[in-house]
């Protein structure tokens, strides 16, 4: 059990949509929701794990939001765990012809169960492009870099874990407030994992490849009442 949650927290911390590639604008908000990650299983790699992260999101400034979320089913592995996130996230460079936009975002994610606790820091970078009707659709690539205690009484985990990924989402509905998002991770790509004891499926053998759908809801401020004549 403790291998797997080992895993889990390692994939879980990085297993959500880069929901943070574009910011929300001032007094918008959002609420987001992730599903997947790796394929793997003690021993082979032969169950999909599907990791399920909801994500709270408001505009601070045109350019920067905060976030908090819950991670779902690590909460309710072992003897009763708490691992949630809380972030920020700041759009760095606008995009401009071919040049993407990027943004940054740090990440504190904490596990607290009744021995001890553990944390996680990500400090992500993510390089989009916005396409379509007002630019409103993106494809993206980042990364991941998450370090770790090398070891806590919950759990040992690596102290350093890089992960690139590369994603999209595509807006619908009458005000384009629904995103749906698609992802492909790369969890540890330079670790070999052939006599690993947790089995998961990566290239070739190198770290762990994570799949991921993702479905946010924008909320937009509530527009100025207009002035009666």
């Amino acid at each position: 059990m403790r291998a797997l949650l080992a895993l889990l927290l390692v994939l879980g911390a990085g297993c959500g949509t880069a929901h943070t590639a574009r910011p929300l604008g001032k007094g918008n908000q959002a609420v987001h929701i992730s599903v997947g990650g790796p394929i793997g299983g003690i021993g082979s790699p032969n169950t999909f794990v599907p990791l399920t992260t909801l994500t709270y999101k408001a505009g601070l400034t045109d350019r920067a939001d905060v976030y908090v979320g819950w991670h779902v089913l690590e909460t309710f592995l072992g003897e009763g765990n708490l691992f949630f996130d809380l972030g920020a996230s700041y759009y760095l460079l606008d995009q401009k012809g071919g040049r993407p936009g990027l943004s940054a975002a740090f990440t504190v994610s904490p596990l607290i169960n009744r021995r001890s606790s553990w944390a996680m820091l990500d400090f992500q970078l993510t390089a989009s492009w916005a396409f379509g009707k007002k630019e409103r659709h993106l494809v993206y690539v980042g990364i991941h870099n998450m370090f770790a205690p090398v070891r806590s009484e919950i759990v040992q985990t690596s102290p350093y874990t890089l992960s690139p990924y590369v994603g999209g989402q595509f807006r619908i509905g009458k005000r384009k407030e629904i995103g749906l998002g698609l992802e492909v991770k790369w969890h540890r790509p330079w670790a070999n994992t052939t006599d690993s004891v947790v089995g998961y499926v990566g290239v070739g053998k190198l770290g762990a490849l994570a799949f991921l759908g993702g479905v946010t809801v924008y909320i937009r401020k509530p527009e100025p009442a207009q002035a009666t004549p």
